[in-house]
Parts: C-alpha cells; structure tokens; sequence
C-alpha cells in the first residue's frame, strides 16, 4: 500500500496525541534492546543522551517518540536512533524536549525512516530514504 503525505502527517498526529498517555516503553541512550520490534536506545558519541518513550506499531509503520534534556545535535540524535531501526518498516521519529509546554511546544524535530521492502512498499519511497526536519523548538523549554 502506498502511503500518501497525508497518511505520514496523520501518523505523525497520532504520535504526538498518544505520547502523552502512553506507557514507558523506553530504553536509555546506550541501553540494551527493549524488544523484538527493533527499536531500541543507542548510542552515538555525537549524540546528546536521549531516551525512546513510546513506540507504536500501525502495519507496517513504526511511530518512535524520542525525548532528550538539549537541542544541541538533534540530527545527531535522529542518525543514533535511525542506526538502531532494522525491522522493515516506515519509521516516522518525533524527538521533543523533557521540559516545556504541552507536546507540541516539547516538539523539536521530526523524521521519517524507510527501512527494507516492506517500508519501501508502505512508504512508496525507495528503502534507505531519511527526511529530517527541526521543527523550531527550543530545549530546555
């Protein structure tokens, strides 16, 4: 199925309206694997510490809420999420601040991952396609 643009910002809705009710499902950045779905905390030396609050499983999309303490080298931090992303899949990535308003003013960068032939499929987007995106917002809030 070929996801459209307005699939991907549904998804990305739902990730956002979700993460405040959502259990912690989380790892540490450096933490061992948190489950069988392939996403889990990394570690990265360019990266600020983060941490993976939720994550949530819509067919063959992934929705992966990343929460750090700083804004300083948040591509970084996206790139250490995305090296722990194996499962095929669409992988769409929302990382907000700890700190600050409600999630969308916590919200400071937003990103898409396609992983194998089944993200491929789903996404409509050659497998390895990465969009990144600041959202603007600043941390701590």
């Amino acid at each position: 199925m070929r996801a459209t643009v307005g699939t991907v910002l549904i998804t990305l809705a739902a990730t956002v309206a979700l993460s405040g009710c959502a259990d912690d499902v989380s790892s540490e950045n450096g933490g061992s694997n948190t489950g069988g779905d392939g996403v889990r905390g990394g570690s990265n030396a360019a990266a600020v510490a983060y941490k993976i609050t939720e994550r949530e499983e819509v067919g063959a999309v992934r929705n992966v809420l990343v929460q750090v303490d700083s804004d300083d080298r948040l591509p970084a931090v996206f790139d250490a999420v995305k090296a722990e992303l194996t499962e095929e899949a669409v992988y769409v990535v929302g990382i907000e601040c700890t700190t600050g308003g409600d999630e969308y003013d916590r919200r400071l960068a937003n990103g898409r991952y396609v992983v194998g032939a089944a993200g491929s499929a789903e996404a409509g987007l050659p497998a390895g396609t990465t969009e990144y995106q600041a959202a603007g917002g600043k941390c701590p809030a």
